[in-house]
């Protein structure tokens, strides 16, 4: 990484940090974290490119690249971000699946009390 570094212009490692600044920022936020996973799945991260139509297949392979460049720069940026952000979403999903269970709880106080 230094010898990366050391090749920088100026401009160029004001930009990189500046781009470092704005992951860690987006990756700070609930919301952020929420984007930025969704992003990846986008990406086809999490599926199987290979579905027996060549056409397809080089689509999403395509599609991961673009993921794949995503999860470099967080490597890039820290190498604990990504992993940080799997255990942040599923934490998230965790407090999200709560929610949706009390509020069909909710829902159905609500509707034994008008029956």
């Amino acid at each position: 990484m230094s010898d990366l570094q050391e090749q920088l212009s100026p401009h160029q490692e004001v930009a990189r940090a500046e781009l470092a600044k704005a992951f860690r920022g987006v990756l700070s936020t609930e919301a952020g974290k929420r984007v930025l996973y969704w992003i990846l799945e986008e990406c086809a991260i999490y599926r199987d490119a290979f579905c027996g139509e060549n056409n397809a297949t080089n689509y999403t392979l395509g599609q991961q690249a673009s993921g794949r460049k995503i999860l470099a720069k967080l490597d890039e940026i820290d190498p604990r971000l990504y992993p940080a952000l799997l255990m942040d979403i599923a934490q998230i999903r965790e407090v999200d699946r709560s929610a949706a269970e009390a509020l069909a709880d909710k829902q159905e106080n609500d509707d034994d009390l008008e029956g």
